[in-house]
């Protein structure tokens, strides 16, 4: 039996969904292949842990600029001193806990989802491949892992990028970002009704302005049905209830997005890479609703380019953007093909089949 571990670091959801998808895949997919998955955060003291953690949470939540501009500059200077000293940092810190974890589970390779676990596993020469997954469209710098056995990035736009940092363009897959297989099931056929269907995603840990943007929504005069998830933030969640007082379906932390999805005409989301790869999956068009500098704008470009989503830079046209659409059901009808046609929902298996016909081959 082959065995994979699956490595993350739970720095936003989406390390952890990607790192989740490919073990799922492995179980729908791949019989005879045992999987594990590890966010290595947890092989870290708590302080390390935290201030990595929400450190970009709190920058996303109340000052995207500042990541913004913290994200360019890392991607210019990934050699900088500084960045170089906290890579340096987590690997000492977690080296011993999780190079012990490694060789209970002894793994035949290692699949990771955020650079910092593919530094240490290199740096520490273990024997197996570590294979490197970008869970966004965009190949920053900091990702870069010279002596990884081998990349799965989500475009080859992205295969180009990482190339032309150095990486060979041999050991680099195009396979798309990995989603949960449930997003690859066919949903049932959307009901013929007078009203479209629009959803309403904050992401994993809710994000600011949702309720004035849910203010601003249900002033919108065209007939809809609006469903709001409004994450892990019980806070928001019962403002916003309050403000829809009937007029919206409001959830809090949902297992159904699949499902949520398959019923919708429409999504305003943030621009997460794997939220944006599980949207393109079910065919739903997109209102990227002010999206952070950095990965999200890059994500937001990719998406504008093949004409799956319009971009709602500010709150002050949300609501002129989400009416535009209501009222051109050819344009949204276009975007659903437009998704169909870059969706890879197949992305997790198709990694696993990649590193297991590698791992077959070197016998």
């Amino acid at each position: 039996m082959t065995r994979i571990l699956v490595l993350s670091a739970s720095a936003g959801a989406g390390h952890n969904r990607a790192a989740e998808a490919i073990r799922e895949s492995a179980k729908a997919y791949c019989p005879g292949v045992e999987t594990e998955w590890v966010d290595t955060l947890k092989y870290t003291n708590k302080v390390f842990s935290k201030l990595y953690e929400q450190s970009y949470v709190w920058m996303a939540s109340y000052s995207p600029s500042l990541w913004g501009a913290l994200y360019k500059q890392a991607g210019k200077n990934a050699e900088h001193k500084k960045i170089n000293q906290l890579i340096e940092l987590h690997d000492r810190l977690t080296y011993r806990k999780l190079m012990e974890h490694v060789e209970a589970f002894k793994p035949d390779v290692a699949i990771c989802t955020h650079f910092l676990p593919a530094y240490v596993l290199v740096a520490k020469r273990v024997s197996i491949p570590v294979y490197v997954v970008i869970t966004d469209f965009d190949a920053h710098a900091l990702w870069v892992v010279k002596k990884a056995s081998g990349y799965f990035v989500a475009s080859d736009e992205v295969k180009v990028q990482l190339a032309r940092y150095g990486y060979p363009a041999g050991q680099i897959r195009s396979t798309g970002i990995p989603i949960h297989p449930v997003f690859s099931q066919e949903s049932p056929a959307r009901e013929t009704t007078t009203k479209p269907n629009i959803l309403f995603m904050s992401g994993g840990f809710g994000m600011g302005h949702m309720e004035e943007a849910l203010e601003r929504l249900l002033a919108i005069h065209l007939p809809f049905s609006l469903t709001v998830v409004a994450g892990k933030n019980e806070t928001m969640r019962k403002k916003l209830e309050k403000i829809a007082a009937g007029r919206a379906t409001v959830h809090g932390f949902v297992t159904n997005v699949h499902e949520l999805m398959g019923k919708s005409d429409l999504i305003i989301t943030k621009a997460g890479g794997l939220t944006v790869s599980e949207c393109l999956a079910k065919r739903l068009p997109m209102v990227i609703f002010s999206p952070i500098p950095g990965q999200e704008e890059c994500n937001a470009d990719y998406l504008l380019e093949h004409g799956c989503a319009v971009k709602a830079r500010t709150l002050d046209v949300l609501d002129y953007k989400v009416l535009e659409l209501l009222e051109n059901p050819a344009r949204l009808d276009m975007m659903r093909r437009a998704c169909g046609a870059v969706a890879r929902a197949s992305a997790g298996r198709d990694i696993l089949r990649h590193v297991l016909d590698e791992n077959s081959a070197r016998g």
